[in-house]
């Protein structure tokens, strides 16, 4: 897949080895053993570390391993069968330790699909899981505000409970490209987080708030469902990978710990959109 500088911008170009990028004007980048690339400046860290800790993607990895959440990608494979039905560019934006994505790619060559797919994060410890799932994938260290591809390139973005930033995606979108958002609804995993807070607040997120009217809403898919959680160690692992349980106590961890048992509702939506830029 063709990735651009974050420095300037030009194509960069895969050395004979396989093992370095460089633009024409000398920016040279390093494949990681693990196999991703860092394209993320220094300048452009909020943090030293930013993104996901290694605690954080170890949790997430190993709950969507066992596969909780297969009705969100079969509701993403089933759309994508219907609105994208040929091979395609594909960036997975904020793509963490890459279940969605690699899932995603199986299903697409199930189909006969050749697709060339970058998996970007924030996190380098999202991107080293990332990089175990698919070798095929290119996978990459960067922010969502530059995304490492060149202008009008892609044909699909995902987001996928990653923030939404409209300008990097118009400028990356080929018109007639297919942006999906995937989101939480308002009852999303309500029985966690009435364990959680004394006062459940319910705060709606509309994606189109997010985007400029380029983008036309072509459906949202997706519908509740409901998971069971065994064992101390499937409920902490859900805990570590959502937000609520970055805010719960401690004497509240472990008396929801202690229950040993979790049901909760599921209800996680995909809006499809269309860019389609308005003509000058």
């Amino acid at each position: 897949m063709q990735l651009i500088c974050p420095v300037c911008s030009a194509d960069l170009a895969l050395d004979t080895a396989g093992k370095n990028l460089r633009c024409e004007a000398g920016h040279s980048f390093d494949r990681a053993k693990q196999g991703y690339w860092n394209l993320l400046l220094v300048q452009s860290k909020r943090s030293k570390d930013p993104g996901d800790n290694p605690e954080m993607v170890a949790a997430r990895t190993r709950f969507l391993d066992g596969h909780f959440y297969l009705p969100v990608v079969e509701g993403l494979c089933a759309a994508l069968d219907t609105y994208l039905p040929h091979s395609a560019q594909i960036a997975d934006l904020g793509c963490g330790e890459g279940y969605y994505t690699a899932a995603l790619r199986q299903h697409r060559l199930s189909q006969g699909f050749d697709d060339q797919i970058l998996g970007l994060d924030i996190s380098k410890h999202a991107v080293r899981a990332a990089a175990r799932r698919d070798k095929q994938i290119t996978w990459c260290v960067g922010s969502s505000a530059r995304i490492p591809l060149p202008d009008n390139s892609l044909d699909l973005a995902l987001i996928i409970f990653s923030k939404v930033l409209s300008e990097p995606l118009e400028r990356a979108l080929k018109p007639g490209a297919l942006l999906v958002i995937a989101y939480p609804t308002t009852k999303h995993l309500m029985s966690l987080r009435e364990l959680i807070y004394d006062e459940v607040r319910e705060k709606a997120f509309e994606p189109e708030q997010h985007l400029s009217a380029d983008f036309k809403l072509e459906t949202i898919v997706g519908e509740p469902f409901e998971i069971r959680l065994e064992g101390a160690e499937e409920i902490a692992s859900l805990l570590a990978m959502t937000p609520h349980g970055q805010r719960v106590k401690e004497a509240k961890r472990a008396e929801i710990l202690a229950t040993q048992s979790l049901t909760t509702g599921v209800d996680i939506r995909l809006a499809l959109f269309r860019y389609q830029p308005e003509l000058a």
